[in-house]
């Protein structure tokens, strides 16, 4: 049997090093600038909102290449687009009864539902309810919720909550008007859908007239603890 012998140099060993060092310093796959640079966050912000996707090839960013006005203006158009916050189409729903004890949603946005791709967003969701008053009391909150499995399951958006009681034997019928509002971040790769909640917390009633609209902006965000950008 013959064993075969290999002889590793060092020039291999500082080229495997020098390839893995590169890899691991490159700021979003570009080659051509650190990710310990203090650029690397401005030029993945660029890069996540496909701004620029790099410039001859997608893993150079050619960060000392001077910019001509044809070129900014491609640059400009893109950040445009990026910065522009979507409105979904508003929904809006005819009075029905209802019942609170199941925890109706109301008002769902369409599904497929809006993809979140290539950067973080902030969704901002407002709702409006009109409730009519029931045979028996019944107090009422509505919120706006959220759903990313196509309404298979809903939660509600932090500090959407708004509160009714109603009363019965009024004449006319007693009518109370709801605005809940709230925001939620998105994460990358979700697919998400709004509507509004309904939830009995008190009174005998089992049923109520609601109405209903909604309406949703979503912008994008550097990453989950910051707001808008600008």
């Amino acid at each position: 049997m013959r064993i075969r012998s290999f002889i590793v140099t060092s020039a291999t060993l500082i080229a495997v090093a020098a390839s893995g060092n590169a890899a691991a310093q490159s700021c979003v796959g570009f080659t051509d600038v650190l990710s310990s640079s203090g650029f690397c966050p401005n030029v993945e912000w660029l890069k996540n909102r496909a701004i620029t996707l790099g410039c001859t090839s997608a893993t150079l960013y050619c960060p000392n290449d001077a910019v001509s006005r044809l070129a900014m203006a491609a640059f400009m158009n893109r950040l445009g687009t990026a910065l522009t916050p979507v409105d979904l189409a508003p929904v809006s729903a005819a009075a029905a009864v209802v019942n609170p004890t199941l925890n109706p949603v109301i008002c769902v946005t369409p599904w497929p539902g809006f993809v979140v791709t290539g950067f973080p967003r902030r969704a901002y969701v407002n709702g409006a309810v009109h409730l009519s008053s029931p045979a028996v009391a019944l107090d009422v909150l509505a919120n706006v919720v959220i759903s990313t499995n196509n309404g298979g399951s809903w939660s509600q958006i932090a500090n959407s909550d708004h509160y009714a009681a109603l009363y019965p034997g009024s004449t006319p019928a007693q009518h109370v008007s709801l605005a809940p509002f709230g925001w939620v971040d998105l994460a990358v790769g979700q697919t998400v859908r709004f509507g509004v909640g309904l939830t009995r917390f008190a009174g005998t009633g089992t049923s109520v007239t609601a109405g209903c609209s909604l309406a949703v902006q979503i912008g994008n965000r550097n990453a989950a603890s910051t707001p808008l950008d600008p």
